[in-house]
């Protein structure tokens, strides 16, 4: 019961600092490092999300990938090369993820 609580208090703490962080800072008044600074954050996230959920958490060196994930990973990769969009990147995967998968 504890865990939970403590759980729910940093989930809720975690929020409360990104909502603030929205809300409350106005965007003109960063220095300029910083707001080019941040435009770097969406990838690092997405790329660290990734290798985080390929090596699957268990400590093991080394990826062991299924075919759809490869293919999501180079639909990711040439969509991201091709227009420099992160959404467009996380689309292309997430559909041939999806294409692939049903097909094998």
């Amino acid at each position: 019961m504890t865990a939970t609580f403590a759980l729910i208090g940093a989930a809720a703490g975690s929020y409360v600092l990104r909502v603030a962080f929205v809300t409350l800072i106005d965007v003109e008044r960063l220095p300029d490092a910083v707001r080019e600074a941040l435009r770097y954050v969406g990838p690092a996230v997405t790329a660290a999300i990734v290798v985080t959920s390929l090596a699957h958490g268990e400590g093991r060196a080394g990826l062991h990938l299924s075919a759809a994930q490869v293919t999501g990973l180079l639909a990711a990769a040439v969509t991201a090369w091709r227009t420099g969009s992160l959404l467009w990147a996380l689309g292309a995967a997430m559909g041939s993820f999806t294409l692939v998968g049903l097909l094998l």
